[in-house]
């Protein structure tokens, strides 16, 4: 046999092989596209996609295509029962209490939030809003200063910057004294900033425990790249927290020059729904570290004020509970929808529920910035933006800085606020803290701060843009999902 004739077979071999690899690759990837997406357009996408880009295709659905996770089995996680019973049980008001003073429509939403998350509804909680990292900073070191049995903090972003830097200190001071703190940053959010120097690795250096939640590169290889941690909380002995969309980073402080100035709304919670957001952290932790903590619990008086609970969103078990919250909530407006989102990119039947509840007589006014942070969102939203108007939404603009607030009104007697955005990435990708109220007073308050940005913001009466343009923004829209 010659030379030739061998490398003719050594080169047909390699094709065999590859070509068995690529159909055993693409076979297992497409069953995993059957068995696991519900959306026929994303599943016919990503087996498209399989298909026709060999190796290539199934790489980017094993890293972006995946949009579940498997939390520990119930078996390994505490008893959850014994928590339930000492931290929640003894603060649940009966259902008629708080339909006391509910409309029909909002008793109907009450009842149909039962059904679909499990949190219960605490009453005697007192929030205040916190405007921009001017009023959220202090209040946040002062908690940790004053801290004598806990502290745990979870950021999608803390940077080392000079409010980084304050928190660090603050952390670490609290550690000396025998406080227990944890903390937590995401994977991938750990990352941001300009600085060398990490917020978590200076930490370990001072002691203080802390996780990446899913790491983008660990000893298991890279995984789950496109899942994140983009809740915000910081807890402190079992008697205050702090949740929203606020990260660490100097940013927020809107009289110190950054290039990343952004306005925000954070939120301080007193009572016991505390013991909630205690029970989020303690789970992520337990996840992203294999290890058990037990937080204090409430144990302040109970006083009159916003009746709450903790409404989780994730790509596990609490996958589109968030979704399902929202339709609800909008379904029950007779009045007004308000909201505030720095990415307003919802799929089809939250844009549904919104028209019809147009056709209703409801106003709906829709706040975003009039210039994104992220530009390639930017795009993909100013081409929905004549779906929105033709559905007759009020579509605003907030003039500069950046407006990163996260607020959802109905009828000023219910609200949300907490981490999440309306987009898919929040709504089916990330890892999401968020707290439903009823209360006439604090949706009043809500109602106020985001009275003064749609003041401050400028309508958006028609949509007449250049080919190329919309050409553009379109393209964009494509990759929604993953924004």
């Amino acid at each position: 046999m010659s030379a030739d004739s061998t490398v003719v077979m050594d080169a047909s071999t390699a094709f065999s092989v590859a070509g068995l690899l690529y159909l055993l690759s693409a076979s297992a990837a497409a069953v995993h596209v059957l068995l696991n997406k519900h959306n026929v357009s994303a599943a016919f996408s990503w087996i498209g996609v399989i298909i026709l880009s060999p190796f290539f295709g199934v790489a980017l659905y094993w890293l972006f295509g995946i949009n579940r996770i498997r939390r520990r089995a119930q078996a390994e996680m505490r008893d959850r029962t014994d928590i339930n019973e000492r931290t929640m049980t003894a603060n649940i008001d009966e259902p008629a209490a708080i339909f006391a003073y509910l409309a029909e429509p909002q008793e109907k939403l009450f009842q149909t939030g039962l059904s679909i998350h499990d949190s219960p509804y605490l009453d005697g909680n007192q929030i205040d809003a916190l405007i921009n990292g001017t009023e959220a900073f202090p209040e946040m070191l002062a908690a940790i200063a004053g801290a004598s049995k806990s502290i745990v903090l979870s950021s999608y972003i803390f940077e080392y910057d000079v409010i980084g830097k304050q928190f660090v200190s603050a952390l670490g001071d609290a550690h000396k004294r025998g406080v227990s703190v944890f903390v937590s940053i995401d994977g991938l959010g750990v990352g941001y900033g300009l600085s060398f120097a990490k917020a978590d690795r200076v930490l370990r250096k001072l002691g203080v425990p802390t996780a990446r939640f899913l790491p983008t590169f660990s000893a298991a290889g890279t995984r789950f790249i496109n899942l994140r941690n983009h809740r915000k909380i910081l807890s402190v002995d079992g008697e205050q927290a702090f949740v929203g969309g606020m990260n660490i980073r100097a940013g927020n402080l809107l009289d110190q020059k950054s290039p990343h100035q952004t306005q925000d709304v954070h939120f301080k919670i007193r009572g016991p729904a505390v013991d909630q957001i205690n029970q989020v952290f303690e789970d992520d932790w337990l996840f992203a570290t294999g290890q058990s903590i037990s937080l204090p619990t409430w144990q302040g008086p109970k006083e009159p004020g916003v009746t709450c609970r903790v409404l989780l969103d994730g790509p596990d078990d609490n996958y589109q509970k968030l979704e399902l919250t929202i339709i609800a909530a909008i379904n029950s407006a007779r009045q007004r929808i308000s909201i505030a989102t720095p990415y307003f990119l919802p799929d089809e039947p939250v844009i549904h529920a919104l028209h019809l509840a147009v056709l209703r007589g409801v106003e709906v006014r829709v706040l975003v910035p009039h210039k994104n942070n992220l530009v390639f969102v930017d795009w993909a939203m100013s081409a929905n933006e004549s779906t929105i108007l033709k559905a007759g939404i009020k579509l605003y603009r907030s003039r500069p800085p950046f407006d990163h607030s996260k607020l959802f009104i109905v009828d000023n007697c219910w609200s949300m606020i907490g981490s999440s955005n309306w987009d898919a990435r929040s709504l089916e990708l990330n890892f999401e803290i968020n707290v439903e109220c009823y209360s006439e007073t604090f949706s009043q308050e809500l109602e106020k701060i985001l009275q003064n940005k749609f003041s401050n913001a400028f309508l958006v009466e028609s949509v007449n843009r250049r080919f190329f343009i919309g050409l553009r923004n379109n393209f964009f829209r494509l990759f929604t999902p993953y924004l």
